[in-house]
C-alpha cells in the first residue's frame, strides 16, 4: 500500500516508521515541520520524497492512505486535509485536540465515507485480544470487577500532557474490554519532581466496577502494566502487556506468552505491543476487508473521559 507519513518525532521514527517498513508498506513520502527531519527519515527508512507541507504531499503524491503522528492540536487540520482528498487516515492517539474536535472529525469522516482510525495499539496486542476472547465465553460470566495498573517512569511533562500521553491508553483499554465507563471518581496523589499519580474508580456498561491506578512514579526499567478482570468465578490477568493468564472456575490456569527466544513475527515487539497488528488492521480497513475497531468516534468517547477527569480535579482543587 502506497502511503504518506506525516510526523518525524521520537515515537514516529522509533516505532511507526520501522513498523511500516517491517510490514511491507510503501513509504512513498514523509512529511515533517522541518524539511531536514523529513529528509533524514526518508533516507533512513526509504521513505521516498520529503516534504514540509502535508497539503503539498497530498496533492503531488498518488497516495492510498496517510499515517499521521503529530501533536494533538494538529490532528484536526491534517485529518480534514486527508479526508477532503479522500485519503483514509491512521492517526496516533489521541487523534484530536479534544472531545468536540474528535466528534466533529468523526462526523466529517462518516459523511465523506473515508475511514479515520486512531492508534490505540493495546486493543490489538495479542495478550489483550486473548483476554477479551476469554471474557466472551459464557463460562467466564459477566465481568464483575476489574483493576488496571499503568505506572511508568518519569516523563518530564505537565499533568495535562501526561493525561493524553499515558492514562488515555488504559481508559481506552477499559472501554475496549468492559464497555463504556461512567460514574467516575478521581483522586490525584502528590509526588516530588513533577511526577504524577492518580486513581480512577468507575462503573461500566457491563456491570463491573473498575479501578485504575495510573502514574509516572515508577521506573522505566521495571514492570509497569497489569490488568485483571473477574467474571463469575473465573478471572483473566494480563501481565506487563505480553502474558495472558486465564483462571477458570475449575481446573488449572491457562498461561500464554510469546516465545521470545524464537525469531518469529508473533514474538516480535511490534506484534506483542500491538503496533504491527493495528497497522495491519488499518490496511485491511482501507481495503474494505474489515470494519475499523478503533475509529475516531470511539476516540472521542475516550477523550471525554480525560475531560471528565480534568473537570473533577478542577472542581476538587486537584
Amino acid at each position: 500500500m502506497r502511503i504518506g507519513v506525516i510526523g518525524c518525532g521520537r515515537h514516529a521514527t522509533s516505532v511507526l516508521h520501522p513498523a511500516l517498513v517491517h510490514l511491507g508498506f510503501d513509504l512513498a513520502a514523509i512529511c515533517a515541520r522541518r524539511l531536514s527531519s523529513a529528509q533524514a527519515a526518508a533516507a533512513k527508512f526509504g521513505g521516498g520524497v520529503a516534504y514540509d507541507d502535508p497539503a503539498e504531499m497530498i496533492r503531488r503524491e498518488n497516495l492510498e492512505a496517510v499515517v499521521a503522528c503529530v501533536p494533538p492540536q494538529v490532528y484536526g487540520r491534517v485529518i480534514r486535509q486527508c479526508v477532503e482528498a479522500r485519503l483514509p487516515v491512521f492517526a496516533e492517539k489521541p487523534g484530536a485536540g479534544g472531545t468536540v474536535e474528535a466528534s466533529e472529525l468523526a462526523a466529517f469522516s462518516a459523511d465523506a465515507g473515508v475511514p479515520v482510525m486512531v492508534g490505540y495499539m493495546k486493543r490489538f496486542a495479542p495478550a489483550y485480544r486473548r483476554a477479551r476472547a476469554a471474557m466472551a465465553d459464557p463460562l467466564f460470566g459477566a465481568p464483575s470487577l476489574a483493576t488496571f495498573t499503568f505506572v511508568m517512569g518519569d516523563m518530564g511533562i505537565d499533568f495535562d500532557s501526561y493525561l493524553v500521553d499515558n492514562p488515555v491508553h488504559h481508559l481506552d483499554l477499559a472501554r475496549y474490554l468492559l464497555g463504556e465507563l461512567y460514574d467516575l471518581h478521581v483522586t490525584r496523589g502528590r509526588s516530588n519532581g513533577g511526577r504524577h499519580a492518580l486513581t480512577v474508580a468507575a462503573r461500566t456498561d457491563s456491570g463491573a466496577v473498575v479501578s485504575l491506578q495510573l502514574g509516572s512514579t515508577g521506573s522505566w526499567q521495571q514492570h509497569n502494566e497489569s490488568v485483571e478482570v473477574f467474571g463469575a468465578g473465573s478471572s483473566v490477568l494480563i501481565d506487563n502487556m505480553d502474558t495472558c493468564v486465564l483462571r477458570p472456575l475449575e481446573g488449572p490456569e491457562q498461561r500464554w506468552s510469546p516465545n521470545y527466544t524464537i525469531p518469529h513475527e508473533a514474538n516480535s515487539t511490534f506484534t506483542t505491543m500491538g503496533f504491527g497488528p493495528e497497522l495491519t488492521h488499518f490496511r485491511d480497513v482501507v481495503r474494505g476487508a474489515e470494519k475499523c475497531e478503533s475509529d475516531i468516534a470511539s476516540a472521542a468517547r475516550t477523550l471525554a473521559l480525560i475531560e471528565e477527569i480534568r473537570a473533577q480535579l478542577g472542581r476538587n482543587g486537584g
